[in-house]
């Protein structure tokens, strides 16, 4: 029985090579019924390569009509706009010609030990089942960068990417 605490031992020192590592730009929450109003938070757990990040940039896809950064303080907001093919009619009734393509924060420095969101609010598609990706850019202090902006192929999984863009699911209501 002497063997058994080696073998617990063994096994819990094993133990972070098979847990998967969750240092990549995540969003919070996980899920969010499809077309509903949601607050996301872009969570950033770490610099680039060590270095401090100093901007956030969110590409959104097509169909997200409504996006509205909430501002940070010592950061830099700016809001990139792209026409519509054809004007669109939004849950409220007011014709859209263009959609948020782009929310960037620049400034900081975010140091690479500290952690930190970037909030925003959005409408998720009306896609139940779906899977709502929002590639991120992180820019770092000395030139450094990690694009945040890998889909895992069909039947494959986020965890198996180097790079994988954050990403939220899309319940029925």
């Amino acid at each position: 029985m002497r063997s058994l605490p080696i073998l617990v031992a063994a096994a819990l020192g094993a133990l972070p090579a098979l847990v998967p590592a969750h240092a990549h730009v995540t969003i919070d929450p996980a899920a969010a019924p499809a077309g509903s109003y949601v607050r996301v938070a872009l969570r950033v757990p770490h610099g680039c390569a060590g270095a401090a990040t100093t901007g956030i940039a969110v590409d959104l896809p097509e169909g997200i009509y409504l996006a509205k950064p909430m501002p940070k303080p010592g950061w830099r907001l700016s809001i990139e706009r792209r026409r519509l093919p054809a004007t669109v009619r939004s849950p409220h009734g007011h014709e859209l010609e263009e959609e948020v393509g782009r929310i960037s924060w620049e400034g900081g420095p975010l140091p690479d030990e500290q952690f930190e969101e970037f909030v925003m609010m959005l409408q998720a598609p009306n896609e139940p089942g779906g899977t709502l990706y929002l590639p991120v850019r992180q820019s770092c202090e000395g030139g450094k960068a990690d694009a945040w902006v890998e889909r895992p192929a069909a039947g494959h999984a986020a965890h198996d990417l180097a790079r994988p863009a954050p990403a939220m699911r899309l319940i029925a209501r």
